[in-house]
């Protein structure tokens, strides 16, 4: 069995390039089955899910080497359950409100949690907020979870659910039972694939992986059965599905993680960090 590590590269890191440092070791608690690794800018942490231990795990943004977590948050009180894929495979981190959050489920149910923590949360501590419920319409599977990213900038959550979507509009400190505001799903979407991870661009569109290997983009103010306004078909480019997807706005360029051949691509897509994104339709 390989030893689960976080490798962080430099940006312009290109093909066979050793990693500019590694997090590795017992002490670490990671765990494999991590699906997430989510960066606070704003405090420069990092912040991952340890489904094994069921555990969310805090490090310092310069952890190398086999780094004790400097917060984690476990325990009964915390509702994070389950185990492999059964459990907790990403957390989420909004260094903007200071929050964490995660998806969880469990084998009774088709719909999942999705619980919020306090960033300097610490030890067997209750979640703040919990959303759940079928009218939630977060869905997960037995092989991933959901995604969820904030849209700090209009105070919106958009959670998408495992498998081919829905996406899904919340405000960002919906509870309970809520139902989103606004539901991205139908054939025209093309949802579908890629490990259901997504982000949101300061300019309000939604990027994550859609049907036939592409990397797609909604604004978060579309609604129902819509096209995405932007695409990259990455499959069709490179031979290589993406499964991931993670955002550098300073950059306007798109991270693209490919779990099944190990390989990381970068694309520069300006287009959608443009302050008119929202407004074009360009499918």
């Amino acid at each position: 069995m390989n030893t689960p590590i976080i490798a962080a590269f430099a940006r312009l890191a290109k093909e066979d390039t050793l990693p500019a440092r590694i997090i590795e070791g017992q002490k670490t608690l990671i765990s494999r089955t991590m699906h997430n690794i989510s960066y606070n800018a704003v405090n420069d942490e990092i912040v991952v899910s340890s489904p094994f231990n069921q555990a969310i795990l805090t490090f310092r943004g310069g952890s190398s080497g086999e780094a004790v977590p400097i917060r984690y948050i476990r325990g009964p009180k915390t509702q994070i359950i389950g185990s492999d894929y059964d459990g907790n495979d990403k957390a989420f981190v909004d260094g903007d409100n200071g929050e964490i959050l995660i998806p969880v489920g469990t084998n009774t149910s088709p719909y999942e949690s999705i619980l919020v923590f306090d960033r300097l949360a610490n030890g067997d501590v209750a979640p703040k907020r919990v959303l759940s419920g079928p009218d939630t319409l977060i869905r997960g599977t037995k092989a991933g979870h959901a995604g969820i990213a904030i849209d700090p900038k209009r105070d919106l959550m958009v959670v998408r659910s495992a498998g081919n979507g829905p996406l899904l509009v919340f405000n960002r400190t919906a509870s309970g039972n809520a139902k989103p505001l606004k539901v991205i799903e139908g054939p025209n979407t093309g949802m579908g694939g890629g490990g259901g991870q997504i982000g949101v661009t300061p300019s309000g569109m939604i990027i994550t992986a859609c049907g036939g290997g592409a990397i797609c983009a909604w604004s978060v103010t579309d609604n129902g059965n819509v096209p995405p306004r932007w695409r990259i078909p990455v499959q069709k480019l490179t031979n290589v599905a993406p499964s991931g997807v993670a955002l550098n706005p300073f950059h306007k360029e798109i991270i693209v993680p490919s779990g099944a051949r190990n390989v990381v691509q970068t694309y520069y897509w300006p287009e959608v960090f443009d302050d008119n994104a929202s407004t074009t339709n360009n499918n």
